[in-house]
């Protein structure tokens, strides 16, 4: 295939890929959904049941998800999640009581399972098809700042969330939902250079799983500098999430008139999206003195989290999510250069799963620390 057809085809496919993380970022009642549950007259015990719920499935179906975009192709598990993310916000637009809000919130979690690992999977195998993997952190870097920036706006635009009314609001939510599955549709599907481009058929199924799974579990034994990778980042990870989780209570404290607090929230949201000018110089360095620095950093940024002074808070929570997804997207490039094709999905996801496991101890002994 010529030069130029291969830079159009890559450049075509960037574009889509930047154009799925915008619809999965930009949806203005899936940011406020607690706020647009207690406005219906929910109580904070059943919407903290719903949260729960969420990530109940979220865990026990994050392993799955990777298999089934190993197994069955990458492209169509980013079309299901679309799909759930579509059926999601239809469910909760049509809701009447609990038991439609938890159903909404547990298909929405396996979207967001299905997504997991996919999409650096789709990412870095459509980089290495057209040789241009060394560019995988950069062009990541891109992605996640779409995201972040996206998901900003939506929190920005509460106020005009909630004078839409819920019902609306979810609908919109489901445009944007249907937007990212022609996206999907749109792509490419790259090759598995592991499968030699052999399709998964219902016969061969179970041998293909059993491949998937030993080949993963092979990696994780033998690899040991991957698995501290996994375990470092998750680590690293969990501490910044929950530093910008709890400092959102101190910023709505210290914010003296109610119109800034979403500018503030947004704000609060841009240290992720600012992450690619790090992450090169991260990247340079051993990865054991990079960890270090971010979550000595981390560290540092909780401290100042638990103080009053809005300054201080506003510059803790852009340097909590400036390190945590600078390290996330060296860590997911140094993965992605060990993990082999046939199970890169199964393994990301193992990585999302490590962070759910310190997210558990972590969760109490945070709420100890800012309480």
């Amino acid at each position: 295939m010529p030069k130029n057809t291969q830079n159009t085809l890559l450049t075509r496919q960037k574009r889509t890929l930047l154009l799925l993380e915008w619809s999965v970022g930009f949806r203005p009642a899936g940011s406020v959904w607690v706020l647009l549950l207690a406005l219906r007259g929910f109580s904070l015990v059943e919407i903290g049941a719903a949260e729960g719920l969420f990530h109940v499935v979220s865990f026990c179906c994050e392993l799955p998800s990777g298999l089934l975009a190993d197994l069955l192709g990458r492209k169509r598990t980013l079309a299901l999640s679309q799909g759930m993310f579509l059926l999601s916000a239809l469910l909760m637009a049509g809701s009447q009581g609990v038991g439609g809000v938890y159903l909404s919130l547990a298909v929405s979690a396996l979207g967001y399972n299905l997504q997991s690992g996919t999409r650096e999977a789709m990412t870095y195998e459509s980089m290495l098809q057209w040789g241009q993997e060394g560019e995988y952190l950069r062009f990541s870097s891109l992605q996640n700042g779409v995201y972040r920036f996206s998901d900003g706006g939506a929190m920005l635009l509460a106020g005009a969330t909630v004078l839409l009314g819920w019902r609306k609001a979810y609908l919109l939510d489901a445009v944007i939902a249907l937007t990212g599955l022609l996206a999907v549709l749109a792509l490419a599907e790259p090759a598995c250079p592991g499968r030699d481009g052999r399709a998964v058929t219902s016969r061969t199924l179970p041998a293909a799983l059993r491949e998937t799974v030993w080949g993963a579990w092979t990696l994780l034994k033998t690899d040991r500098a991957a698995v501290k990778i996994i375990l470092v980042n998750a680590l690293a990870g969990a501490c910044a999430t929950l530093t910008r989780f709890f400092l959102q209570q101190r910023v709505e404290a210290a914010v003296t008139v109610p119109a800034l607090l979403g500018p503030a929230l947004f704000v609060l949201g841009l240290g992720g999206g600012l992450a690619g000018l790090i992450t090169g110089r991260l990247d340079r360095m051993p990865y054991r003195r990079a960890a270090a620095l971010v979550l000595g950093g981390t560290m540092a940024c909780a401290l100042l989290a638990r103080g009053c002074f809005l300054p201080l808070l506003m510059l803790s929570g852009l340097g909590a999510g400036l390190l945590d997804d600078g390290l996330q997207l060296v860590s997911d490039k140094r993965l992605n250069e060990r993990f082999p094709s046939a199970q890169r999905a199964t393994l990301v996801s193992v990585s999302s799963m490590a962070f759910s496991v310190f997210m558990i101890p972590l969760s109490p002994l945070f709420g100890w620390f800012f309480s």
